[in-house]
């Protein structure tokens, strides 16, 4: 037996090279999309180095750096993100177990009986019966389609490592949003409260000078209606404090009861930050969203070769045995054993692998796609959030300034006001223009960390990516 499957072996390979040359031959490859590169999109040629890991501690708020670690801890996008990850990592092991060989071992028993004379059990003869079956399987992976889905399972997890690595990004970006919102809304009220307090008293001395005719009614109006503007400003700054925390609340997991009292918030500009005016050269690999758009390019170039594979024959080596053993009625062992190589291929399928292959191109094109994408929306927000900070900047140099002139400017009428030379009207202006420049600053220094947090988020925040990933460019784009 064993002589007969080798010699059949060699008329299976002689089969395997005909079927081979009769197979239908994949169509020509179409001409691909190229996926930007650096000089493509003029970045210049320099990195970006201000940014350190864990960028939350560079604002010097230890409360804010307690919210962000809680986050990237309890938060369920990210536990969600982590189980895509967990799931593709079995993913790749499913893939590797296509290319390892098969042992399997089947294991029966049971009895049999003879009886020379029928309906006398006395006489019957019986026998117990055991019978092994082990086989051994082995595909060859001539055309590296084994190969392929073992590469394509391993790019789509390190993309879905990149894509969790953007979302920490997202979520630590978002909860510092919220924090500096608050802290904004909390100067805010501190600001409208002293200057609340100020005319409410100055309320009482208007009260007074009217009765005693002193003063118009339209003052006393006047003001009046400076305390309803105030009083609503202040009312609307603590329910955006609220709101700022339901948020912290929920990229927490936690309910806005769960989240307890916050302490003032006290987040400082990063001073390194100022300095950046262009787009670095390392931005495609300090983003993770651009990472795992690559990743999965690579992973549809995989595809690409898996379609084409499905082109050229399967060929397995099978080894099997037989081992079965009798009792009383045959007491002898029997032993088979043999070998086999199988190729199989559908000569004709209905265009199903045409198909296959036109469907594997256009996704790799999809993605190729995905990715310029990716990169323009990258240098964009990257440019933008550079614009944005600098026009922040700019704006809280002039706030200052302004808020300066305009103290100046009440300081004088109002010391006129109290010796009868200026109206009350006239002082009363100035200092509302004062408090509206005062409030300007305290919006100024909000947007320029929330601009701050925009460049960090532009840039990649604290991403490492792997060397690996620097020097892996798709075949079909060189």
């Amino acid at each position: 037996m064993n002589r007969f499957h080798k010699n059949a072996s060699i008329p299976i390979l002689l089969s395997l090279s005909v079927l081979s040359g009769c197979s239908m031959t994949p169509p020509e490859e179409p001409q691909h999309q190229s996926m930007l590169t650096n000089e493509q999109i003029q970045l210049k040629s320099h990195d970006i180095q201000a940014i350190h890991r864990q960028w939350w501690n560079q604002f010097g708020d230890q409360q804010l750096t307690q919210l962000i670690q809680l986050g990237l801890t309890n938060n369920l996008t990210l536990q969600q993100a982590k189980q895509r990850i967990a799931l593709a990592t079995q993913q790749v092991a499913l893939a590797e177990s296509g290319d390892k060989p098969k042992l399997n071992l089947n294991v029966s028993g049971g009895g049999i009986g003879a009886n020379t004379q029928s309906f006398n059990m006395s006489n019957a003869d019986y026998s117990a019966i055991g019978m092994l079956l082990p086989s051994f399987s082995y595909q060859f992976d001539f055309w590296g389609k084994n190969e392929a889905t073992i590469t394509a399972a391993s790019d789509q997890k390190l993309s879905l490592q990149a894509q969790e690595a953007q979302a920490r990004l997202v979520i630590s970006a978002s909860i510092a949003s919220s924090y500096f919102a608050l802290q904004n809304n909390y100067r805010l009220e501190q600001n409208l409260t002293t200057l609340l307090d100020e005319i409410n008293h100055q309320n009482k001395v208007i009260t007074a000078q009217v009765k005693r005719g002193l003063a118009s009614e339209a003052e006393s109006f006047q003001n009046q209606g400076d305390i309803d503007t105030l009083s609503a400003q202040l009312s609307d700054a603590k329910t955006q404090q609220q709101l700022a925390k339901n948020q912290l609340a929920l990229y927490l997991a936690k309910t806005p009861d769960q989240l307890g009292q916050l302490t003032l918030p006290n987040a400082q500009a990063i001073n390194q930050l100022a300095a950046v005016d262009t787009i670095p050269m390392n931005l495609l690999g300090r983003r993770p969203d651009i990472i795992a758009s690559k990743w999965m390019v690579e992973a549809n170039e995989q595809g690409i070769k898996q379609a084409k594979a499905s082109y050229y024959p399967d060929v397995n080596l099978m080894v099997m045995g037989v081992f079965q053993k009798l009792s009383n009625m045959n007491p002898a062992n029997l032993f088979l054993g043999g070998a086999t190589v199988a190729a199989s291929l559908p000569l004709y399928d209905g265009g199903v692998r045409d198909a296959n292959y036109a469907s594997a191109n256009i996704q790799f094109d999809q993605a190729v796609t995905n990715y310029n994408q990716t990169v323009l929306n990258a240098v964009k927000q990257t440019s933008d959030a550079i614009v944005s900070l600098q026009e922040a900047q700019k704006q809280q140099v002039l706030a200052q300034s302004s808020v300066t002139h305009y103290q100046q400017a009440y300081d004088i009428l109002n010391n006129r006001y109290e010796r009868g030379l200026s109206s009350f009207a006239d002082m009363n202006s100035a200092r509302m223009q004062w408090h509206q420049q005062v409030v300007k600053v305290t919006n100024t220094e909000s947007a320029i960390l929330q601009n701050q947090l925009q460049l960090i988020v532009a840039l990649g925040g604290d991403y490492q990516q792997e060397q690996s990933v620097l020097a892996s460019t798709p075949s079909n784009n060189e």
